[in-house]
């Protein structure tokens, strides 16, 4: 079967917060970044509990199909065309042994007709973690309509449940406008005021910390931007909240309290 695809440069790197600072250059086709990755414990309830080999996949909006296929170094992940690759729509829940993966979840680009212009070629995603994504030019079959995918790495390790929740967080759009692509009905919790302080160590003004709030109880995962200059999306996962800061390189360190000295938030 042959699927045409229009991959998306791969917007960033994830980076350890405790090595050495890397730039990623999209091909000319972006700005530089440097982007970040960083972990806190954090008390949380998430919608059910995962252990052993499950792994737990949702996204926001929900319906979104998920694939799975092996992980391989320099290459660019593409659709998955082997039914044995398919785990369902999200929310799902599914065993997987050890190992590195590619998760690619795939929704109808028409979803999101309310952010971007038939026939979508517009359609675009702001950083929350995926690897990339593509935009489906040629459907699958007569009938099916164009789709928008994104990928994202997972490092299944043994014995311990993981979670992942992807974020189709239309580019440019304002988190009042996102809200409608979330579930209505509050889904996690946590400690807000452990959560506050760590919006407010990336600067996050106070008047949007509220609506930020609201979107992580009712999705789990939130994104949040100054104009293309630096952006943050905390995901809730068992235990800890995971955070990506991608930040325009300008050629100066980044301002604390952002990343304090180069560091993480310690």
């Amino acid at each position: 079967m042959t699927v045409n695809l229009v991959h998306r440069c791969p917007r960033h790197w994830f980076l350890s917060l405790v090595g050495l600072l890397a730039l990623l250059l999209c091909g000319g086709c972006e700005a530089l970044y440097q982007s970040y990755t960083f972990t806190e414990p954090l008390q949380t309830t998430l919608p059910l509990q995962v252990a052993g080999d499950e792994v737990w996949v949702t996204s926001i909006p929900v319906g979104a199909d998920v694939y799975i296929q092996p992980y391989t170094p320099e290459q660019m992940p593409s659709h998955a065309t082997d039914p044995a690759a398919a785990r369902g729509k999200t929310p799902v829940r599914f065993a997987l042994p050890p190992g590195s993966y590619w998760l690619e979840l795939a929704l109808d680009a028409e979803v999101f007709e309310n952010y971007f212009s038939p026939p979508y070629d517009d359609a675009q995603f702001e950083r929350d973690g995926a690897a990339s994504e593509a935009l489906i030019f040629r459907p699958f079959s007569p009938g099916e309509k164009r789709r928008v995918l994104r990928y994202y790495r997972l490092e299944k390790q043994a014995q311990q449940g993981q979670t992942l929740i992807a974020l189709f967080h239309p580019r440019g759009a304002p988190l009042e406008r996102v809200a409608a692509l979330y579930p209505p009905g509050e889904q996690y919790s946590f400690a807000p005021n452990e959560l506050l302080e760590l919006l407010q160590r990336v600067q996050m003004p106070r008047d949007v910390q509220d609506r930020f709030l609201i979107l992580l109880k009712r999705g789990g995962k939130a994104f949040w931007s100054v104009r293309d200059e630096y952006a943050v999306a905390l995901e809730l996962r068992p235990e800890v909240v995971e955070g990506h800061i991608i930040a325009l390189y300008t050629g100066t360190p980044l301002p604390d309290p952002l990343i304090p000295d180069g560091g993480g938030f310690h």
